[in-house]
């Protein structure tokens, strides 16, 4: 298998098509190793972290994925390829706390090159990123609707620095 680097502008703009056609997949790591995806529905990204490429996302706590990113401080966003749609739905319907969502998937674990989440084989790129700075409710980042929900369902905002950005062939 062989990784190639994708143009971080080329991320970001299929990135914000898939987003809005079905999600993108944030892939996040146990302490103890055990990988997970989830699937999200918000990325934030640009050129704002001392001139490098940054990355945020939000987690709501009662995800598992919020309990992963406490642990390690890490996460992928793979931005998928047409055909793996189903895959991207049944992140987003089943928990990593009860079901190996890769193996369910048939999605292909990849070591990431910078990070400890992996990548996805199967998809267009995989942003590699190393948050800086968890923003914790109460915020006005998120849209009023959440904004509404008790202090302790509203989402964690993450931000990361984008240490570099590969698809595998």
């Amino acid at each position: 298998m062989h990784r190639v680097s994708v143009n971080v502008t080329e991320c970001w703009s299929k990135g914000y098509e898939d987003v809005q056609k079905g999600g993108l997949l944030l892939n996040s790591i146990s302490k103890d190793g055990k990988p997970n995806s989830m699937t999200i529905g918000w990325w934030i990204f640009g050129w704002n972290y001392m001139g490098k490429p940054m990355s945020a996302v939000a987690v709501r706590p009662a995800r598992y994925t919020f309990t992963l990113l406490d642990e390690v401080e890490e996460y992928v966003v793979s931005i998928p390829n047409p055909g793996t749609e189903e895959a991207v739905s049944y992140c987003g319907r089943a928990s990593g706390r009860d079901v190996d969502k890769f193996q369910e998937t048939n999605l292909t674990i990849v070591e990431s090159a910078h990070v400890k989440p992996p990548s996805i084989k199967e998809c267009f790129a995989n942003v590699e990123c190393r948050i800086y700075y968890k923003q914790r409710p109460p915020h006005s980042i998120l849209s009023p609707q959440f904004r509404k929900l008790p202090l302790e369902e509203q989402h964690t905002i993450y931000f990361a620095e984008v240490l570099g950005t590969y698809r595998y062939t």
